[in-house]
């Protein structure tokens, strides 16, 4: 009997938006770490949130995951931009591989949200949580459902814990 296929092959890749100025401590790090390794280690970094959202990511225990997204155009991008318009976005693309390492988690939404849910990645592909259709799929954007639908995978993270470690970043930029 052949076995089911994995979910999560529909995943081509991942994504982790940072601002550029952050590209030289990743690089001289050997990788994305999260916000509280950062902190402990004494590590200066530009983050993507703004203090109120590092302060409830702290209060949740968000800033101990480096956070991915299924999609470029992260509605926290945007958010970023419109707080610093001259912030200077990268997506760095992270390999699927990641999705197969211990403690991966995921969000049905950014992940201090009052209604998210953050459960363990092979319970969310069992409870089906994570939308490939509405992420991966040709979206009719006249239709408002399929549009809402959209918009909640965009919000959706996968969280890691502490550490992506470089070999995963398929697109480091030099410098």
């Amino acid at each position: 009997m052949a076995a089911e296929p994995d979910p999560l092959s529909q995943i081509p890749v991942l994504y982790h938006f940072t601002d550029k100025s952050n590209i030289p401590t990743i690089r001289r790090l050997g990788g994305l770490f999260s916000t509280a390794l950062l902190k402990e280690m004494g590590h200066a970094f530009c983050a993507g949130g703004d203090e109120d959202s590092l302060v409830l990511d702290m209060r949740c225990g968000m800033d101990k995951f480096v956070h991915l997204c299924f999609v470029t155009g992260h509605p926290m991008a945007f958010r970023v931009k419109e707080r610093k318009p001259d912030a200077d976005l990268a997506y760095l693309q992270i390999d699927r591989a990641i999705l197969h390492q211990p403690g991966i988690m995921f969000a049905s939404g950014v992940g201090y949200a009052n209604n998210a849910a953050t459960v363990s990645l092979a319970e969310a592909v069992e409870r089906n949580l994570i939308d490939f259709k509405a992420l991966y799929a040709w979206t009719d954007w006249r239709d408002p459902e399929a549009q809402a639908k959209r918009h909640a995978g965009e919000l959706c993270e996968i969280l890691v814990p502490n550490y992506v470690a470089n070999a995963f970043i398929r697109n480091l930029p030099n410098g």
